[in-house]
């Protein structure tokens, strides 16, 4: 073998062990792990789920959250502004004040939501009364939920959200009356979904 030869090939070595060495910098410089594009997502989520808590509670304590769960139109057995066809409102278009709140905080952000209202009947079945149906939530929305005790005496709310005759005791309500021996007319959770779009 000639010295040509052995030069060619410890420079072809040499250059190979560059290339490499180039190729490991690059990678470890950009430091890419299957965690880098969740980081923001779990971070998001997080966000979401305080937007989400907060209105929640916001609403619980002003009892606007009450208003909305209440706020059935007895003759037509729909929430209001909806026709006897429609379970639910879309698009994120809930005409209460948990509905400003939810748009205030992240209607404009590319966030979508659903509202639901879980309930037991008398056999101890759960069932789920959609309230805004905004599509189905991506594979990382957040859920916030919050408990709500209505009673036989609680009245339904008007399309302005002021209290009507009606109450749950003698109403055509979409949750029934769970413990009719007693005062408690159901225990419901209201459940907000949030997703960005």
């Amino acid at each position: 073998m000639s010295t040509r030869a052995q030069a060619y090939t410890l420079e072809a070595f040499v250059a190979a062990l560059l290339l490499l060495g180039a190729v490991v910098f690059a990678l470890q410089a950009t430091a890419v792990t299957p965690q880098t594009a969740s980081t923001a997502s779990e971070a998001q989520q997080r966000q979401l789920e305080r937007v989400g808590s907060g209105v929640l509670d916001a609403a619980a304590a002003d009892g606007s959250l009450r208003r909305t769960v209440l706020y059935w139109n007895n003759s037509t057995g729909t929430f209001h502004g909806l026709e006897p066809y429609e379970s639910a409102y879309s698009n994120g278009t809930l005409p209460t004040d948990v509905g400003d709140r939810l748009d205030r905080s992240v209607g404009a952000d590319g966030v979508a939501y659903n509202v639901n209202v879980q309930y037991r009947d008398v056999s101890g079945a759960t069932t789920t009364k959609p309230v805004v149906d905004s599509g189905t939530p991506s594979d990382d929305a957040v859920r916030v939920a919050a408990l709500l005790t209505l009673y036989d005496d609680d009245v339904l709310y008007t399309a302005s959200e002021a209290p009507t005759e009606h109450t749950l005791a003698n109403a055509s309500f979409y949750a029934p009356d769970s413990a009719p021996d007693s005062g408690v007319y159901n225990v419901v959770r209201v459940e907000v979904v949030l997703w960005s779009t």
